[in-house]
């Protein structure tokens, strides 16, 4: 038997390969949208990829299934609850299907989505008992899948389904199945997933406290609050994975921008997104841009400060990490990319066009304000129970969420230095509150991390 795990650092999607080299057939569960790696694994292993299983309709990333069944010719199947507008089979409770010795059973595990369906996997060369289960999005390593992506009026039902499909559904199977998620660390669809990639229902039935005999009113009350905003580009990825995704050969040529072509789409309403470090950004960057520093998990903070139908131009260090920047955000849906400057600023600002900056205080610097400038304000965009761990001293507390919104109220003729963990999400701040007018704006390099250790040196 053939199994296979992928995993999309920082989404955190999981997907599989799975078949049996003897029969030369296999299947793939939730592609990610580059297809490559499942196309050279069943190369690899002598097997054609016959069908492609989408676990349930995703709201965090762009389903691969469209462009893998376009390469492999494989049909794709997902639940009728996810009301697909593509070519597509339906997957229904009990449906079995078998390439080989490997079978996977469909059961329907509603709560995360209204058409969520898991798999459980057997390895019939082995045994004839299941071995593993297939979670999508329903279990997770030390946690199970939010039920609010689906909105609000469904919540109740969503609860009551999560509750039933973990504890009536998964109930018979034994302690010692496997378990494999479509999510683990770094993924939205959850709020405190493990980085490991697979647990065991004993192992989660005995210390994941949301599987352990839980009572449904706890089980309520807990699921119905304390989840991270949802990034509005979840929405679209929502209606694109339902109406089926354009495939990436249809996305926008993206190549490398004169400063003229740049100066000609931010007139017509483009937006750029830096993705420099914050130091860099800070010392001078094209007015207007945000700052999102490129990491794997980048794509989430440009999810809740990015349109998704927006033109994008991506200012990088270097082609490389441009075109980096581009396939990451390709997942999730960002197909607008018209193109980007390679060279930092260094075009832009050798045609001696306007530049702004976003300066970056030390922790010695920012005392040295506050010693002077006793008006000067803090504004601390770090989650609640970061900031009930330990803040600054008459800072004000501002989510960084609430910044993205644009719900708050500051002076914009006050001095502001915005303060994060480590400066990452202080730079996204910093460089929204300087593009909505605010011009005195400074950023606590290394954030609350370096300020405590400053603390602790004197």
């Amino acid at each position: 038997m053939l199994f296979e795990q992928f995993k999309v650092t920082g989404l955190g999607c999981f997907s599989y390969l799975i078949g049996c080299p003897a029969a030369g057939t296999a299947c793939v569960v939730d592609p990610e949208r580059h297809i490559e790696r499942y196309l050279q694994a069943a190369q690899q292993n002598g097997v054609r990829i016959t069908h492609i299983f989408d676990t349930h309709l995703h709201a965090d990333h762009i389903t691969g299934s469209a462009e893998l069944a376009a390469s492999t010719g494989a049909a794709i199947y997902v639940h009728p609850g996810v009301e697909a507008a593509y070519p597509h089979q339906d997957l229904h409770q009990g449906d079995h299907f078998r390439f080989g010795a490997a079978e996977l059973e469909v059961i329907e595990t509603f709560g995360h989505t209204p058409n969520s369906v898991s798999f459980a996997v057997t390895d019939h060369g082995r045994s004839e008992d299941v071995f593993a289960l297939l979670t999508g999005d329903l279990l997770f390593v030390g946690d199970i899948g939010r039920p609010d992506l689906a909105g609000d009026d469904l919540l109740e039902a969503q609860v009551k389904n999560l509750y039933d499909s973990l504890y009536v559904k998964l109930a018979r199977f034994p302690d010692w199945v496997e378990v494999y998620p479509a999510h683990g660390e770094g993924s939205l669809c959850g709020r405190g997933m493990s980085p490991k990639p697979v647990t065991t229902l004993g192992f989660e039935r005995r210390n994941n406290p949301l599987l352990n005999n839980m009572p449904y009113e706890q089980f309520h009350e807990i699921m119905t609050t304390g989840f991270q905003v949802r990034p509005d580009n979840f929405a679209v990825m929502v209606d694109k994975n339902r109406r089926g995704p354009a495939q990436l050969a249809e996305a926008a040529p993206f190549n490398l921008l004169t400063v003229q072509q740049v100066e000609e789409a931010l007139a017509r309403g483009a937006k750029i997104v830096d993705t420099r470090v914050p130091s860099a950004f800070g010392a001078a960057y094209i007015h207007g841009a945000v700052n999102i520093g490129l990491t794997p998990s980048s794509v989430n903070w440009l999810g809740m400060v990015m349109p998704a139908e927006t033109e994008i131009i991506i200012v990088a260090d270097t082609p490389a990490r441009a075109e980096e920047a581009a396939y990451i955000y390709r997942r999730a849906g960002y197909d607008r990319l018209i193109g980007y400057l390679g060279d930092g600023i260094s075009s832009w600002a050798a045609q001696a066009k306007s530049l702004d900056h976003l300066p970056q205080l030390t922790p010695d610097s920012l005392k040295y304000v506050f010693d002077k400038y006793p008006d000067h304000l803090a504004v601390d965009v770090r989650s609640q129970g970061e900031w009930d761990d330990g803040h600054i001293e008459n800072a004000l507390h501002i989510p960084i969420g609430k910044i993205i919104a644009g719900d708050f109220e500051l002076d914009k003729n006050r001095h502001i230095t915005v303060v994060c963990g480590s400066g990452y999400r202080a730079n996204i701040a910093g460089s929204i509150l300087k593009s909505l007018g605010y011009e005195k704006v400074f950023s606590l390099i290394g954030g609350m991390t370096a300020w405590q250790a400053a603390q602790q040196d004197r």
